[in-house]
């Protein structure tokens, strides 16, 4: 039995032959019952699964970090989460990261973001890992301030495990260090790495810039 509280025409819980209705971050919605399916296990559907199962990997270990930082001011009607998932499921095949080059950690907001790719260096010795990002600052370009605060993403490739970063550093600065838990990371791995740079109030959002390095042992 459903529940009307607004009147006919308003917003009402419960279910109505096959309609639902609920309320989602205050928003009365109605939704249909999903139809029942013979074989619910087709190729696509099987796919589709594996794709989220791998993207929802990707991004729960960044969520509060980076993910939510960058995407829930600017995501509409749904979380940083689901905007985030929503844009990049496509890039996770078989259940894996297939396709690093074109993720985006951040919506497509600014284009000030680095006047050419990240270029980044990462090293481990007996003691410690880090990784070096260099940048070029452009701060007076476009909507670019000195202040905007940069947000890293860094994947192992062959651990398959991500990590988050908001360094203490601005766009003026032209290399940001990363220390690394040593023990997630090895001489030869490959990293994949992603910044985007957020206005220090929250109200700026820009455009994500890729690299790659390969871990060296240095001395």
């Amino acid at each position: 039995m459903a529940t009307i509280k607004q009147g006919i025409l308003g917003a009402f819980s419960g279910k109505v032959a096959g309609v639902v209705g609920s309320s989602w971050k205050g928003i009365p919605v109605m939704k249909s019952l999903p139809p029942s399916v013979a074989n619910p296990k087709t190729a696509k559907q099987i796919e589709q699964r594996s794709r989220m199962k791998a993207c929802t990997a990707f991004s729960q270990s960044v969520l509060a970090s980076v993910i939510k930082p960058l995407n829930d001011r600017f995501a509409s009607r749904m979380s940083g989460f689901n905007a985030f998932t929503s844009r990049n499921i496509a890039n996770f095949e078989g259940g894996i990261l297939s396709k690093p080059e074109v993720v985006k950690i951040s919506p497509m907001g600014n284009k000030a973001q680095l006047v050419d790719a990240i270029a980044a260096e990462a090293k481990i010795t007996k003691k410690a890992a880090n990784i070096t990002i260099t940048t070029t600052p452009i701060t007076g370009s476009g909507k670019a301030l000195s202040g905007d605060k940069p947000y890293v993403v860094l994947h192992n490739r062959e651990t398959k495990k991500t990590f988050g970063y908001a360094p203490t550093s601005t766009r003026d600065d032209t290399e940001i260090m990363i220390d690394l838990p040593d023990d997630e990371f090895s001489p030869d791995d490959v990293i994949d790495v992603w910044m985007a740079y957020l206005r220090v109030d929250g109200t700026v959002v820009f455009e994500t810039a890729y690299g790659t390095t390969t871990i060296e042992t240095a001395p």
